[in-house]
């Protein structure tokens, strides 16, 4: 006996029923983005951030063991699965969908426009590979596969930590991983493109930001925002030393907004917006 709280939208992948005798109990709850928050408190707006419309949620149950709950999250589109993927990851890398990680009996990954969670409190070595082998059936009912955002095309690699790149679309997720400001002063939207990529220098952590916009209009304004709000008295050249004695730098190709933040010197940190940039220059935007 199902339990909604929101109308399925379209098709979705048929679930298992059963998996190495943990068995769905029968009930599904539904959630979209009026109701999360009836499920998911303090996630809630994470979720709404990547353009979330709805979760799924089963639980599997087993005699004299832990519960295995599912969450299968319809974003929309396979960029936003990715994003919320690459917010959510902590764990070492397991070949399930398109990207996945496990740590501490919790699986994440995405495939098409689906993220998906299977978790139980507590683990075992047959809880966890109760999980993985029910993580395994569930990517295999998504039938087609989606494009990591076009971004990711874009990120110098000499230095990259891919394990630390970030989609977003909402300050609030970019906040959570590298702190701005309290004000939107990048003009994101739903429709904007982000991704922010960590390298190293030696000991040193520096980052790179890209932001594409729907159109040259708001690239514009997000570059005036972020210049008069982050740079100050280097407004007009792009580019300033902050009082933590590192670099910042910001230029706009077209609907392409780049910014370079925490860099050693002045000269690489123009040399990895210019590396950015470039590749953005051969490609259509």
């Amino acid at each position: 006996m199902a339990i909604c709280f929101a109308k399925a939208i379209g098709e979705r992948p048929i679930l298992p029923n059963e998996v190495l005798g943990w068995k769905w109990d029968g009930r599904e709850e539904v959630y979209d983005r009026e109701t999360i928050f009836d499920y998911i408190d303090g996630m809630g707006e994470v979720y709404r951030a990547y353009n979330f419309r709805q979760v799924f949620v089963r639980r599997y149950e087993k005699p004299n063991q832990p519960r295995i709950t599912v969450d299968l999250f319809d974003m929309g589109s396979p960029e936003d699965a990715f994003g919320v993927w690459t917010f959510e990851r902590d764990g070492e890398p397991v070949s399930i969908g398109q990207d996945a990680d496990y740590a501490a009996g919790m699986l994440r990954f995405w495939k098409g426009r689906y993220f998906v969670a299977v978790w139980s409190e507590g683990e075992t070595p047959e809880l966890k590979e109760a999980i993985l082998t029910l993580g395994r059936k569930i990517a295999d009912a998504i039938a087609e596969e989606g494009k990591r955002p076009e971004l990711l095309k874009y990120l110098p690699q000499k230095g990259l930590d891919k394990n630390r790149i970030i989609f977003f679309r909402h300050i609030l997720i970019l906040n959570r991983h590298y702190f701005i400001a309290d004000k939107d002063i990048l003009n994101l939207s739903p429709k904007a493109e982000g991704v922010l990529a960590s390298y190293r220098v030696g000991k040193q952590l520096m980052r790179l930001i890209l932001v594409r916009y729907p159109n040259e209009k708001e690239a514009a304004k997000a570059d005036e925002t972020f210049r008069r709000a982050y740079l100050r008295e280097g407004r007009s050249k792009g580019i300033v030393r902050t009082e933590n004695r590192k670099w910042v730098a910001v230029q706009r190709l077209g609907r392409i907004l780049a910014i370079a933040l925490d860099v050693p010197s002045e000269s690489r940190a123009k040399e990895l917006i210019a590396q950015a940039l470039n590749f953005l220059r051969d490609s259509p935007q």
